[in-house]
Order: structure tokens, then sequence, then C-alpha cells
């Protein structure tokens, strides 16, 4: 059984408890406090939810709201029936219509106004009945309190907390599901160049993952690459250069000059290159003109470090991908002889493996994972003697200013992988455990 098929049964055996629970549970006669979590954060992902999305309570129960991202604010906004819903843009959605400590019939507007992470909101529900209300900056994030006559039986705390919990452990586990290694899909163009393609985000609708995806291009002189937020509610910012003096931020709001985009369309490395706001569906393309290493951000996200680098490497220079991964510098590939050879030391560093060198056998050894038994001796060889994994490559390797290169096809075999070489991107695709173990091919 899968981590999902079992965390799914978990939750709905958790739901049926509470369904009961909601007819056995002992009716409170004093006032009780209760906790919502106005979403939640990771390293890489905001879970836009309430915590838990639906709260039982009595009249008179107090609720501290609490905004549990690490670098995301939010709102905590109740609507009176038939009023439309507050935006971003309108001022009554950024300052509170009441203090933290309210007491509230639901007969008006309520709003926190803007809760910065970690603050809290404060409501004491004073009448019954069924009360949603949302997050003005992210109007998918919902959530319901129902409260109830006092004397009515409704689940526990713990038992709503634990409904909470599991809510939240679900999410974390698509999350979870999001990251990992993923090479860049690409179109050709008509003038021969190649547009790669980046996705910003995820079209998750209760969680917004702000990474770019993948956050290693490489790419060739007169390439493109094409980023395309996937967000179903979420703007992000594709920013190279930008000064050290302008903050995205300000004292009064946003940066304006961060909001709309700088710099146009074509990229040398140099200059501030903005792509202003990118909206959810939208995308915005640049195109690459000179080697180099560029690294960019959405500065919207700089809590989340939702990062990036383009590599730019010269015309028909070889690429590299490992295990679905692109590498910054190819391990340094280069052809000779008709074969194409790597550096040993990048090649495994790259793997997470290591590189030693062996004086009694004269040799250089790769361990990348489980090593394997070097042989009691080795075969001679006109050239560097190199060993991976305890199997000597049959063809030797060269030296060039003190760095080893071996041929990457006996690399890859010896290690047990596989590899798929892409004419039109001049890329090797390689894949390997970091056991040594044979997986997949990458295509």
């Amino acid at each position: 059984m899968s981590k999902k098929v079992s965390l799914f049964v978990l939750v709905f055996a958790l739901v049926m408890t509470l369904a009961g629970s909601a007819f056995a549970a002992d009716p409170a006669t004093d006032s009780q406090s209760w906790s919502v979590s106005v979403g939640k954060e990771t390293a890489s992902t905001s879970l836009d939810s309430m915590f838990p999305k639906v709260l039982y309570i009595h009249e008179g129960d107090k609720v501290t709201f609490t905004n549990g991202a690490h670098a995301t604010p939010h709102t905590v906004t109740f609507l009176v029936t038939g009023q439309a819903p507050l935006t971003p843009g309108d001022p009554k959605s950024e300052a509170p219509t009441a203090a933290s400590g309210v007491s509230w019939d639901g007969k008006t507007l309520l709003n926190s106004g803007i809760l910065p992470p970690t603050k809290t909101f404060d409501i004491t529900f004073s009448a019954s009945g069924v009360f949603n209300y949302y997050c003005v900056l992210h109007p998918m994030m919902t959530g319901t309190v129902v409260v109830l006559a006092k004397g009515l039986a409704i689940p526990s705390n713990v038992e709503q907390a634990a409904a909470a919990k599991a809510q939240e452990n679900e999410l974390l586990l698509q999350a979870s599901e999001m990251d990992g290694n993923v090479a860049a899909s690409y179109i050709a163009n008509a003038d021969g160049s190649l547009s790669y393609k980046v996705g910003m985000g995820s079209p998750h609708t209760t969680m917004s993952h702000n990474r770019m995806i993948p956050d290693l291009v490489v790419v060739s002189e007169g390439d493109s690459v094409v980023w395309t937020n996937l967000s179903a509610y979420e703007p992000h910012l594709v920013t190279f250069n930008k000064p050290k003096d302008m903050n995205f931020y300000e004292k009064m709001g946003l940066n304006p000059q961060m909001l709309g985009p700088s710099g146009g369309n074509v990229f040398n490395g140099t200059g501030f290159t903005n792509s202003g706001m990118v909206m959810p569906g939208l995308s915005y393309q640049l195109k690459f003109t000179k080697a180099g290493s560029y690294s960019y951000e959405c500065y919207l996200h700089s809590g989340s470090k939702m990062t990036g680098t383009v590599v730019v490497v010269a015309k028909n220079a070889v690429k590299l991908v490992l295990n679905g991964k692109a590498v910054s510098d190819s391990a340094k590939a280069e052809w000779k002889n008709g074969s194409l050879n790597v550096s040993v030391d990048s090649f495994a560093k790259a793997l997470g493996g290591s590189v030693t060198t062996n004086a009694k056998l004269k040799a250089t050894v790769v361990t990348v994972g489980t090593a394997g038994k070097l042989p009691a001796k080795v075969q001679k060889a006109a050239g560097l003697v190199v060993i991976v994994n305890g199997k000597q490559l049959q063809t030797a390797g060269y030296s060039i200013k003190g760095a080893g290169y071996a041929s990457v096809e006996e690399i890859v075999r010896a290690l047990g992988g596989c590899y798929a070489w892409n004419e039109a991107t001049h890329t090797l695709m390689v894949t390997v455990e970091a056991s040594g173990d044979m997986i997949q091919m990458v295509m």
C-alpha cells in the first residue's frame, strides 16, 4: 500500500471518528478557547489553507487565528451576506475593521487586516451560525467556523486538532512529491535555436510550491528560456541583477520598479532585467546571448528562496544531465578521438561520490555509493588508470593540468547506469543510482 493510500485511510478513519464524536462528546457549558492556523509553510511551499478547515465551537467561545507561515502574510476576513469580496487593492483589506479580541455576532464585515507571520487575531463568537471566511491575499484559501448553542455536543479540542494535523500531513505529502530532479523540456525555433521551459510554482489550489522547476537550466548561446507561472493564484517574478539598493518591499508598499518589466527580452549577462509580475497562466521569455552563469530570483517569495540559475555555454558545447538534473559545468565534458570524456573528479562529485589516488596500484579510484573491491593488480595502460567501484576502465584516461579525464560511457557502464545522447540539444542524459545500480533511461 502506498504512503498516499495509507494516509487517506487514516484521514478517512479520523473523519468518521469525528463524525461520531459530534454526538458522543460531552457538551461544554463554560466558554472555551480554540486555535486556527492561518496557513503553514515549509522551506519551499506555502500551505495556503486553514487548519482545521472547519472548526466547531459554542456561542461565547474564543478563536485565536495565528498566521502559521514564516514568510507569507495572510488575512482573516468574514463577509456579510451579499457583500462583494474584498480584493488586495482595496484599502479595506489592509487595515483591521476591529481590534483583536472583538466580540462578533456575524452581522458586520470583520477583517483582521494584513496579518504578518506568527501574528494573531482573536475573535469571540457571540451568536450561532455557519460563518465562512477567507484570506484576501489568497482568495482560494477558505475556512468555516460553525457556532452552536451551548449544551450541544461538538468534537473535542483534541479531536479537532488531530483533524487539522491530518490535513496538514496530507498537504505535506503532496508537497514532497513536487520536489525532485526534472530536466527542462524544450522546443525548436525556426532560426535553429531552442527555447527551454521552466515552471514557476505548481497548479495546486491549496498550496504555493515556490520553486523554479527545474531550478538549473543549461542552454547554448542564442537559446531562450520561457518561464510559465503554473500557480492557480500566486504571481511570480524572474529578476536578474537586482541592484543592492533596490528593495522589493518599501515603506509605502511594493516597489513599482519591480512590478513592471525591465531590461528587454535579450540578456547578455549585464544590467537589471526583470519580468515584472507574471500572473498565473502567463509566461515570460528571455534570450541569452553570452556564455556565463546567471542567478535569478522571485523576490516576491524570497522567504522561500525561490531562485534559479541559467548556465549559458558556447554553441555546440556539450551539456550534461545527471539523474534528471543539469550539471552546471557539464563535468568539463569534451570530445577526444571520437569519445566523450569528462573530468573524473567533477563527474564523481555530481553523483555524490569521491575520487582518491591509490599509490600501490598507481590508479585513480572512483567510488559512488557502495565501493567495490579493488583488484589485486591492474592491467597495463598507456595513460591514466581509472577504477570505478572496483572495475578498471578498459580505455586509459588522460590528464589536463593535473585533472584526470576518462570516457563517460565507460564510467556509466561501470556504475551500472545508462545514458542517451540528444543531438538537438548536445546533451548527454545519464541515469545512475547512488548505489551504482541501473534504474531507468532518461530520454
